[in-house]
């Protein structure tokens, strides 16, 4: 069982003074350090005294300009009436932050990430980063997606993937959390669509961030389409999808040479018809069902009637790269009854096929048979 990590600091330089703008989770090297950004007046500098002052810095800004930034921004929250969704309020110093003149024993620090302007565009449209967040492993972060993360005003959270780890690396956003669990939803989808189109136009860069990848059943075509309509940029970051890498992490290889060539991954929000299932057994290929325990019950039987073999292997992986992921190896004819003793709950990743009886073993998993069934 791997317990869940959080972000390890990112460390900057005491040589140089030289910090980029993007590496935000710093060491508490900086404690009782009276540093000087005076000449950062634009969200980069904001976002590096948030990050400086909760590692024990006294921070000082030349003016409060990037403070009243993230002020709109939390009011603009206020006014949308997403108060009680706000997880971090974006103007809210988290240290000493200090706008008054600057001591001459400060420490000037200069900020290496690509020139930002200083905010003289108060009136353009921002941008929305549609940012997949992986599996839930903090270090499958892509690197474009740490760099989205990091630079964010505003950043709205899906209740999956890395989820609350973002306020490490983000102290300067505004954190709203519009996760949906199944049959509660904290915000509609159409209500999210709106929000990002305000805060972008408002000019704040929006990060919309995503549980595994955006197009794998995130919606994410609908918020590009959504937000392109209204006229607002939309950039794409992919991430890794947990159809395939919590699969991976049991030791379930998606193809195997000689077993299998296809994979399909599919939702099982709502229960299959009879041509899906006899599609499905027909192309003979590994099966991989999100949003499926609900229905598991029904695919089982429907699998079986149209001719998928019981001894057909079925693994049930609950809560992916957590401290409570759960794995659930058995077979067709037996997996209702398994899935009902161990009390199978979403999220959960379904894996149906004969790789799942050739799977690997890992140093971290304990099984030997092809049947067994972890902790």
């Amino acid at each position: 069982m791997r317990m869940a990590r959080r972000f390890p600091p990112i460390r900057f330089s005491n040589a140089s003074n030289c910090v980029k703008a993007s590496d935000f989770s710093v060491a508490h090297q900086w404690r009782d350090r009276v540093v000087d950004l005076t000449d950062h007046r634009g969200p980069a500098g904001w976002r590096a005294a948030q990050a400086l002052a909760r590692e024990g810095a006294l921070v000082y800004l030349g003016d409060t300009t990037p403070r009243e930034r993230a002020c709109n921004f939390d009011q603009r929250a206020r006014e949308l009436g997403h108060e009680a969704l706000v997880l971090q309020w974006a103007s809210e110093p988290r240290g000493q932050i200090r706008s008054d003149a600057c001591p001459p024993h400060a420490e000037k620090v200069t900020l290496s990430e690509d020139q930002e302007p200083s905010d003289n565009r108060a009136h353009a449209p921002g941008v929305v980063t549609l940012v997949g967040g992986g599996p839930g492993e903090p270090n499958l972060l892509t690197v474009a997606a740490l760099k989205a993360i990091v630079r964010a005003d505003v950043i709205l959270l899906d209740r999956l993937g890395v989820a609350l780890n973002v306020m490490d690396l983000a102290p300067g956003a505004l954190v709203l959390d519009v996760g949906k669990a199944p049959g509660r939803h904290k915000m509609s989808q159409e209500c999210i669509n709106d929000t990002m189109l305000a805060f972008a136009r408002e000019g704040a860069r929006v990060v919309r961030l995503k549980g595994g990848d955006v197009f794998i059943f995130g919606r994410g075509g609908e918020e590009w389409r959504f937000l392109a309509a209204h006229g607002i940029r939309v950039d794409i970051v992919p991430g890794i999808t947990s159809a395939l890498s919590v699969p991976a992490h049991a030791g379930v290889s998606a193809t195997y040479r000689n077993v299998t060539r296809a994979v399909t991954i599919i939702s099982g929000h709502q229960p299959f018809n009879n041509a899906e299932l006899s599609a499905l057994v027909a192309l003979g290929g590994t099966i991989v069902i999100l949003m499926g325990v609900a229905t598991f019950p029904s695919t089982v039987a429907g699998l079986r009637a149209a001719g998928l073999p019981d001894s057909t292997g079925v693994a049930l992986l609950e809560q992916g790269y957590t401290a409570r992921e759960r794995h659930t190896f058995t077979t067709l004819g037996a997996a209702i009854e398994d899935a009902r003793s161990r009390n199978v709950t979403n999220p959960a990743i379904i894996v149906i096929g004969d790789v799942v009886n050739v799977r690997e073993t890992s140093a971290e998993l304990t099984e030997t048979t092809p049947l067994a069934a972890t902790e």
